[in-house]
């Protein structure tokens, strides 16, 4: 695939998201890059809910997520034509439950 394929898709970064705890919700702002787009409007969606329209001149260059699971970030013409998608992961931290102690309970120091 030539190098310059990869720049006339869809596609957003970060994709993956990380989160504090199994459970929490995971905010971050993804940049987007589109490919060339027709003389239209626009429409991003999360899962299938829609975030906006606009016409072709007007998209976004970033965007505010909210991620409760791993998510589909799709970008679809007024006319229900998919124009790509790209897979937002989350993951959380593994916060350790219990601390190492840093040095013997009988030291003097």
């Amino acid at each position: 695939m030539p190098a310059d394929a990869e720049d006339e898709a869809f596609s957003a970064t970060p994709s993956e998201c990380i989160a504090a705890e199994q459970g929490d919700e995971c905010v971050m702002s993804v940049s987007l890059n589109y490919p060339p787009l027709l003389n239209d409007k626009y429409c991003l969606t999360l899962n299938g809910e829609p975030l906006g329209c606009w016409p072709h001149t007007a998209m976004p260059g970033a965007m505010k997520v909210t991620l409760k699971e791993e998510s589909e970030l799709s970008l679809i013409r007024k006319q229900n034509t998919h124009h790509g998608s790209v897979m937002l992961t989350l993951r959380y931290r593994s916060a350790a439950k219990l601390r190492r102690r840093v040095r013997n309970p009988w030291s003097l120091f």
